[in-house]
């Protein structure tokens, strides 16, 4: 897969810093962090292999460097999406979970580099959910004020649904099938499932069945929840399953 990323060069006229991120980032996720030495990433980097102690005091400085770029880039991808979003918050958490998987198809590479940090670097592992999850946090509670999302939730445990649907799904479209991109179909059934499984807060004589809610944390958080709908009976007398859900089984899966 040909990538923003990957086609940056030696020839580039960034920062020589920036230059050995960029390539440390690319050869971790495609090669691992033990098969990439700090020379591999100088070549690639178009920088003397001296030269990368100026910037970085070791292989595993720049690894945790790597960690903490990829997670300020992906709030950066929310928060800008989020700022051109509909005033609304179905649009909103639409618009950020978009930015989310969009940049993981252009980088899907990082996932590699999450798991490998788990076991090289387990506070850096912890810390990038952990940014994430405070700002997700943030936002549901904001909803939650608001009588978007019903307040018995702990905030925290519906910042790490987020993080986990964000995270499998995002590994499943966009690792697992080669930088490939979330597909619409799937993209609506997660929402879908996130409208449904977070209802906001019942209100005495309106009708909440087209609401949607979602709400979204300073740094670019996604926070995401719409009121649930009713089951329907389908037309062989099945009960209890919406129709909504009848269209999308129906509909064909997209496949890897």
């Amino acid at each position: 897969m040909a990538s923003t990323l990957g086609r940056r060069s030696a020839a580039s006229t960034e920062p020589p810093g920036e230059r050995l991120l960029v390539a440390a980032e690319h050869l971790f996720g495609e090669r691992s962090y033990r098969r990439t030495s700090v020379a591999d990433i100088c070549a690639a980097a178009g920088i003397a292999t001296g030269s990368f102690y100026a910037h970085f005091a070791s292989k595993a400085e720049i690894f945790t460097a790597v960690i903490r770029r990829v997670n300020a880039d992906l709030r950066a991808a929310m928060a800008a999406a989020l700022q051109t979003a509909a005033g609304n918050q179905r649009a909103r958490e639409r618009a950020a979970f978009r930015a989310y998987f969009d940049l993981m198809s252009q980088r899907p590479w990082i996932f590699r580099i999450l798991r490998e940090a788990e076991f090289l670097a387990p506070s850096e592992f912890r810390g990038y959910y952990e940014r994430l999850v405070r700002g997700y946090a943030r936002g549901v509670r904001v909803a939650q004020l608001a009588g978007e999302v019903d307040p018995k939730y702990d905030p925290e445990v519906i910042a790490y649904i987020y993080t986990g649907l964000g995270h499998f799904v995002g590994m499943r479209w966009t690792e697992w099938t080669e930088g490939g991109r979330v597909p619409d179909d799937v993209f609506e059934d997660l929402l879908d499932v996130l409208a449904r499984g977070l209802p906001p807060v019942s209100r005495a004589g309106r009708d909440d069945s087209a609401d949607t809610v979602g709400s979204a944390g300073a740094d670019g958080a996604v926070e995401a929840a719409s009121s649930p709908r009713e089951p329907a009976v389908s037309r062989d007398g099945q009960e209890g399953q919406p129709a909504a859900t009848r269209s999308a089984a129906a509909r064909p899966r997209s496949q890897p």
